[in-house]
C-alpha cells in the first residue's frame, strides 16, 4: 500500500513538473515570438518597447526620464516621432535571444540591462549592432546570462560602449583561461580599451581611460 502511495505521488510531482515546464515554454514563446508585420508598419520602437513590458521589464523614451513599465503609459499614437526607445531594463525577465530582434534596427539605445535572463545565449548578441553601430549604446548588462565566451567575444565590436557587465555568465568559464579570466580581459582591453568591463560579480576589472 505504501509503495502505491509513493507511485502515485511521484507521478503527481512528475505531472504537475511537465505541465509547468509546458505552461512556461508556451508563455515564453507567446512573449518573444516576432510579429513583422507590426514592425513593418508600426517601426521598431514601440513593438521592442512592448515587447520588454510583456516579459515584464520597463523602458525609457527620449522625450522622458520616467521609466515606463505599463502598457498604459506607452504613447497612444502609433506613429509619434517622439517615441524613441533609449533605455531598457529587463533585468530578471523572460526575455530570450529570439525577442533580441525587435531592437536589431533601433539607433537611439543608450543602456540595456539583462541581467539574470537566464533565456538569453550567444545569437542574442548579434542583434545589439543599431544602437553600437550609432555611437549610442554606453552601457550593456549581460550578467548571470547564458552566453559564452565565443558570444563575449561578440561583444568587441561594440566599439561604442563604455560600460560592460558580464559577470556570472553560465557559460563564460573556458578550460584554456585561468580562473581569472585574464586571456578573455586582454582580448576585451585590447578591443575595447574605453569601456569599464566588470567579468567578477561586484569588482571592476578595468577601469575606463
Amino acid at each position: 500500500m505504501t509503495m502505491v502511495c509513493t507511485r502515485h505521488l511521484i507521478r503527481s510531482d512528475l505531472k504537475r513538473t511537465c505541465c509547468r515546464n509546458i505552461v512556461g515554454y508556451a508563455r515564453r514563446w507567446k512573449n518573444n515570438r516576432i510579429d513583422e508585420q507590426r514592425m513593418k508598419y508600426m517601426g521598431p520602437d514601440k513593438p521592442a518597447a512592448e515587447w520588454i513590458l510583456l516579459n515584464r521589464g520597463r523602458v525609457k523614451m527620449s522625450n522622458s526620464n520616467k521609466w515606463i513599465s505599463s502598457f498604459w503609459d506607452l504613447p497612444q499614437d502609433n506613429f509619434s516621432t517622439d517615441f524613441k526607445l533609449t533605455h531598457i531594463d529587463a533585468s530578471n525577465t523572460e526575455v530570450t535571444s529570439t525577442g533580441f530582434r525587435y531592437i536589431k534596427n533601433i539607433p537611439y539605445i543608450q543602456s540595456a540591462v539583462f541581467s539574470n535572463c537566464k533565456y538569453v545565449y550567444d545569437d542574442a548578441l548579434q542583434h545589439l549592432h543599431g544602437s553600437a553601430d550609432s555611437g549610442s549604446l554606453k552601457v550593456l548588462n549581460l550578467s548571470k546570462t547564458r552566453i559564452s565566451v565565443l558570444g563575449i567575444e561578440q561583444l568587441a565590436e561594440l566599439k561604442s560602449l563604455k560600460h560592460l557587465d558580464i559577470s556570472d555568465c553560465a557559460g563564460m568559464l573556458d578550460p584554456h583561461l585561468d580562473p581569472n579570466n585574464s586571456g578573455l580581459l586582454a582580448f576585451l582591453k585590447a578591443e575595447l580599451p574605453k569601456c569599464t568591463i566588470v567579468l567578477q560579480s561586484g569588482k571592476v576589472l578595468q577601469d575606463k581611460i
